[in-house]
């Protein structure tokens, strides 16, 4: 199936925009062209091609080539956990997303969370070449894996407000299909 010039698709729990998808039902393989970005829940994730291979309709994997960007707003709606890098891959099992690995000039903003209160513990800026994440069941972060990093973790108190956000951030919740 092909379709293309401003592409739009909804379900209930994944929303899509792009110029042009292409989807092969031998190899249940979508792969989004020029400037792709993908929504579910809380997240954004866009790039110049995105992959997305499913099995029996549920996401097996997907694959952000070129200027990614995963974007994750948080409850205060004020705050996002970034990640940008050359290349993004992630790994579902059951449609959870259990590991995502990010290659190439790496930035990330993580904003750990107190559990006694879920509050904002601070703002930790990062880059590396290479970082990957592993989630629980529940979707929280359980660790990260780097190689050699460079990072700082600023209290929220004393963040400068050129680290809020990754010179790539965008949002585009406007663009967002709301319904079918």
């Amino acid at each position: 199936m092909l379709a293309f010039h401003k592409v739009k698709a909804f379900r209930t729990d994944i929303q899509a925009i792009g110029d042009s998808l292409v989807y092969n039902s031998k190899d249940s393989s979508m792969i989004m062209y020029h400037d792709p970005i993908v929504w579910n829940a809380g997240r954004q994730v866009l790039g110049e091609v995105i992959k997305a291979y499913l099995e029996d309709s549920t996401l097996r994997q997907t694959d952000v080539i070129g200027q990614a960007l995963s974007v994750e707003m948080l409850p205060d709606s004020i705050h996002f956990n970034q990640i940008s890098s050359k290349v993004m891959h992630s790994f579902f099992t059951h449609g959870n997303l259990h590991t995502s690995v990010a290659i190439g000039n790496v930035q990330a903003i993580y904003y750990p969370v107190n559990d006694k209160d879920s509050s904002l513990m601070g703002l930790n800026y990062t880059e590396t070449d290479t970082m990957r994440m592993y989630m629980s069941p529940q979707k929280k972060l359980q660790r990260i894996w780097m190689p050699k990093s460079q990072g700082t973790l600023y209290p929220m108190t004393q963040i400068p407000p050129s680290k809020l956000k990754l010179p790539d951030f965008e949002w585009f919740a406007d663009l967002r299909p709301k319904d079918k």
